[in-house]
């Protein structure tokens, strides 16, 4: 990016050459097109193997399917899944997964018309549903992760200057490529000074040779002014982009459940909060009783293997339980597998005694980064957070959830604040947006902001996410201690 001069604002700033610009959406498309024709052909895989079940492997059979990849890159441009940029992963993994139903019942619906239903018997097509909800978000993440810091990734973008807002928007678009936006000039009708942005500014004068240059996008985070004044400046701009995203800095109006209305000529915002209405819950509810009858077959024989571990290594209880709050502000007992000493209330009260900075950051953060009271079993488990799994209980029981806000003891209530309230409302989770955004190495305040997101922005979509994001942080013991 070019350096940032400032320039008087008693004359129009001179024209800042522009860095070149090779961004290039259709490639972008073309990548996700590619990504997403390879995930429904692994996901068709399962026609062999049904095939191969009953004795008859047909590889005509399989590749006969091809053209019908032609329905879905055509749903999928329908559902604005191309050029792949812009979606967080939530509204991503939505419209993929509306996308994908809405193309299997296309199939589902035709092979009866084409005499091929003993062909492609509706088992199949289930499991190739199945595979391809599971294969393709995978794959789509995975080739983003790669592509998102290449040049060629993602569209331009103007910011308009309103203050320190248009600053922070533009370090936050470059802190995550993966938006696919890339700033390219900061537009302005009199740059003051304050912090200085890493894109060259330019007079909003000149803003019609941005729009020439190739730039489509541009973004204007709400100023502090009157109303008259933003309208007049708004419809300035509209005249100049064609596509103009409007950005308020205000969490409370944040939300993926945002809906546009028009009501008496006015602009209104719609924000709903799902998780607050019978309903969702009792769908939340359902979703997580059926997942725990299938994990727990899964865990009862590492959890009898675990406590083998525990007990050898550390004489005591196997597990260990504490209250915590819940919905309603209600107590509740959580369980976990013991990962401390037995007297591991004594060996902390000596630690905290001899040194500062460890006492420091207990009262900080109510954890220790080098715990003497965790045993070399209790590190591994709380690596992987296998410590964590005799909550299942707790789930089954009605007073957790397996996704939700991270279950507090009563100390940590004043850190909420007025957020509390909304804490209160839901059960707490056994994973959540803390555990897949950082865990241990985060601060208490950025653990209150995630919690407080997540209750206004929850959605089946987003309990998917974030269990999807916990096997890999689980794997990679991301952010544990």
């Amino acid at each position: 990016m070019a350096t940032v001069t400032v320039v008087p604002t008693d004359r129009p700033f001179p024209l800042i050459r522009l860095p070149k610009i090779r961004c290039h959406p259709f490639l972008s498309s073309l990548v996700f097109v590619g990504c997403d024709a390879v995930a429904i052909s692994v996901a068709g895989i399962t026609v062999l193997l049904e095939n191969r079940i009953y004795g008859r492997l047909d590889f005509h059979q399989y590749f006969s399917l091809w053209p019908a990849l032609g329905v879905f890159f055509a749903i999928f441009a329908f559902s604005n899944l191309y050029p792949g940029i812009i979606h967080n992963a939530v509204t991503e993994l939505r419209r993929l997964g509306l996308a994908l139903t809405l193309g299997f019942l296309v199939l589902a619906a035709l092979i009866p018309v084409t005499r091929l239903d003993q062909a492609y018997p509706r088992r199949v097509l289930l499991l190739c549903w199945i595979s391809a909800i599971v294969v393709t978000p995978l794959l789509r993440s995975i080739v983003r992760a790669f592509v998102c810091h290449k040049p060629w990734w993602g569209v331009p973008v103007a910011v308009f200057h309103t203050g320190d807002e248009s600053t922070e928007i533009v370090r936050e678009l470059e802190l995550h490529p993966e938006f696919g936006l890339r700033p390219v000039v900061l537009l302005s009708s009199s740059y003051h000074g304050g912090r200085a942005p890493s894109v060259p500014i330019v007079d909003i004068h000149l803003a019609a040779s941005v729009r020439a240059s190739g730039v489509e996008r541009a973004m204007i985070a709400l100023p502090e002014t009157g109303s008259a004044k933003l309208l007049e400046d708004l419809e300035k701009f509209e005249s100049l982009f064609p596509r103009l995203m409007i950005i308020h800095s205000s969490a409370v109006l944040y939300s993926l459940t945002v809906n546009a209305r028009q009501l008496a000529g006015c602009l209104a915002v719609e924000v709903r909060r799902d998780l607050l209405l019978p309903l969702p819950r009792l769908t939340k509810r359902s979703i997580d009783l059926f997942l725990v009858c299938l994990i727990l077959p899964l865990v009862t024989l590492p959890l009898l293997l675990i406590g083998l571990l525990v007990r050898l290594e550390s004489p005591g209880p196997i597990f260990y339980s504490q209250h915590r709050v819940g919905r309603g502000q209600r107590k509740f007992r959580i369980w976990k597998i013991r990962t401390m000493k037995t007297n591991a209330d004594e060996l902390l009260r000596e630690a905290l005694a001899k040194d500062g900075k460890l006492r420091e950051e207990w009262l900080r953060d109510r954890k220790l980064r080098h715990d003497p009271r965790i045993t070399r079993v209790g590190k591994l488990l709380r690596k992987t957070s296998l410590d964590e799994l005799p909550q299942l209980w707790n789930v089954l029981r009605g007073e957790m959830s397996l996704v939700g806000p991270r279950p507090i003891v009563e100390e940590e209530v004043s850190a909420y604040g007025q957020n509390i309230a909304l804490y209160c409302r839901v059960a707490p989770g056994l994973t959540g947006l803390w555990q897949v955004s950082g865990r241990s190495a985060m601060s208490r305040r950025d653990r209150v902001r995630l919690d407080s997101y997540y209750v206004r922005n929850w959605s089946p979509w987003l309990d998917l996410h974030i269990l999807a994001r916990t096997a890999s942080v689980v794997l990679t013991g991301e952010g544990a201690y």
